[in-house]
């Protein structure tokens, strides 16, 4: 009997020591939109993608590159609304304009980290959204 209370208290212990938190979301680096899609139609062959790049930086700003249509340009800053279990990121340009909140997904496809910002340029029955891919790699 004591040998059997032994093996379940040392089994409590054992269970109690695995973590569950979800770590925080690291979108830094350069990012290439590798599809473009609105209402679910892929744009990709009619624009050129290639040009435009998106750069989240390690100090929350990011830069844009290119005149692709999107809901804001040239630089400014970042935030995620939630650091581990993000919906949104929050872009606050330095032209002083309102933050405009992206909807956020963050999935790994074909084992590549695939960041994709989703959002409505004005009228609000259409929706972008933009699938980007690390420059660096990583994942």
């Amino acid at each position: 009997m004591l040998v059997l209370c032994w093996g379940i208290n040392s089994c409590k212990d054992e269970l109690g020591n695995i973590r569950t938190e979800e770590a925080e979301k690291d979108i830094t680096g350069n990012w290439k939109v590798t599809q473009l899609t609105r209402n679910g139609e892929n744009l990709s062959k009619r624009l050129k993608l290639e040009n435009f790049k998106i750069d989240f930086n390690a100090d929350g700003t990011y830069t844009i590159a290119d005149d692709l249509p999107f809901v804001v340009s040239g630089s400014g800053k970042y935030r995620l609304d939630d650091p581990q279990y993000p919906f949104s990121v929050v872009l606050s340009p330095t032209e002083g304009k309102e933050e405009v909140v992206l909807k956020f997904l963050f999935p790994v496809v074909n084992g590549k980290r695939q960041l994709s910002l989703v959002m409505s340029l004005g009228c609000s029955s259409n929706t972008y959204q933009y699938d980007c891919e690390r420059l660096n790699g990583g994942i």
